[in-house]
């Protein structure tokens, strides 16, 4: 496995390459036109890169009039139109590269930009020698942001690419992987199709390693866990990281594992999760008995009936609602579950020893005015 540059493009200033302010004008119409379909965009690249029989990247940076970059170079600035090495994929001896270019972009030898779009996108293209010439092929269109990773998914076979996409404001990673073959890029598995068993996380990072040191790569997801019972606000530090293993099966990366760190939000959610599935014997062995109770002779009957008589809607389908509380605030745990009149709000309390388990929960009724305190405001 091998980690490659362009890593998390598209978050810096604008680069030495950038298109001209011609190309990309700073003011965006409300309706701008639809930039260059990408199939235009390859066969434009494909009629200047046919006609450089060097294998010699540099060579063909300068016919394409980008930069040339190393894996060394790191974080690029999306902006700019590159030209990066990933190293030799196929076993052919030189080394394929991947393009970033933005598609309304001026090639040498045109005399204007292909758009003068505003929505200008650009897009990834696998550049791969056959021997005598260049060969484009197309990897994406368009991204916020991404990074590029060498994997090994077969036994003594070439490598493939990975490219790791992140999207909306929470910045869900979205990895998408490409075969190499007879000096073109093919789709072999992509984690935003519906039928992916793939789950990205809010706020995540996709990474990649070597399982057992036999070159075979898995797939490792970190992120902030989406539980469904227990919503958390975006842009919040409530909540609790999800860490999901992914292994591939020969067709598609499949989950093998999910771990999640042990924080207060994390008893809370699995305490929701079993009464919402009426498991008292699993929500019960998540609070200290006694305390939560207030009796020295708790029992698992003692605990269903309180919870059965105090708060019914646990054993409903409800969604509750973790509440961003000001940091001067003790009550940093509070969730809630809004109603049409009335609103319950749950103030739980739990054990500082480590153990993280609940001592008590109190509901407290109020009218819906207004939505509580945030971090970031």
């Amino acid at each position: 496995m091998t980690q490659v540059m362009f890593a998390r493009a598209g978050r810096a200033g604008q680069a030495a390459n950038a298109p001209t302010e011609a190309e990309l004008p700073p003011a965006r119409p409300k309706n701008p036109p639809v930039p260059p379909p990408i199939e235009d965009s390859l066969a434009r690249l494909q009629s200047v890169i046919s006609t450089v029989h060097d294998p010699n990247p540099r060579v063909l940076a300068k016919a394409l009039g980008v930069e040339l970059v190393s894996n060394s170079d790191g974080a690029l600035d999306s902006a700019a139109n590159v030209l990066g090495d990933v190293g030799d994929l196929d076993g052919n001896g030189v080394a394929e590269l991947v393009l970033k270019w933005w598609r309304n972009s001026r090639l040498p030898g045109e005399e204007s930009p292909a758009s003068e779009s505003p929505g200008a996108a650009w897009g990834l293209f696998l550049l791969a020698w056959d021997g005598a010439r260049w060969h484009a092929s197309r990897l994406l269109e368009e991204s916020q942001a991404f990074e590029l990773e060498v994997i090994q998914l077969f036994p003594h076979s070439a490598r493939s690419l990975a490219v790791v996409l992140y999207a909306g404001e929470t910045d869900v990673p979205y990895p998408v992987v490409f075969w190499i073959k007879e000096h073109a890029a093919f789709l072999l598995w992509d984690g935003r199709l519906d039928d992916s068993l793939y789950k990205g996380q809010d706020y995540g990072r996709v990474e990649f390693r070597d399982v057992n040191g036999d070159g075979l790569t898995e797939m490792i997801v970190t992120g902030r866990a989406d539980p469904g019972l227990l919503v958390f606000p975006k842009n919040s530090s409530r909540g609790f990281e999800a860490r999901a293993v992914y292994s591939w099966d020969g067709k598609a990366y499949v989950p093998s594992r999910t771990e999640y760190s042990a924080n207060p939000d994390y008893t809370l959610y699995r305490f929701i999760s079993a009464l919402h599935l009426h498991n008292f014997k699993a929500a019960y062995a998540l609070i200290d008995a006694q305390k939560f109770l207030q009796t020295d002779q708790p029992s698992l009957e003692l605990f269903k009936k309180h919870v059965e008589d105090s708060w019914p809607e646990f054993l409903d389908d409800q969604v509750f609602e973790a509440q961003e509380i000001s940091p001067t605030s003790p009550d940093d745990y509070a969730f809630a579950l809004p109603e049409s009149e009335k609103r319950y709000v749950y103030h739980p309390t739990l054990s500082g020893d480590g153990k993280l388990l609940l001592t008590g929960l109190e509901r407290r009724t109020s009218s819906v005015t207004s939505d509580p305190p945030r971090r970031d405001e």
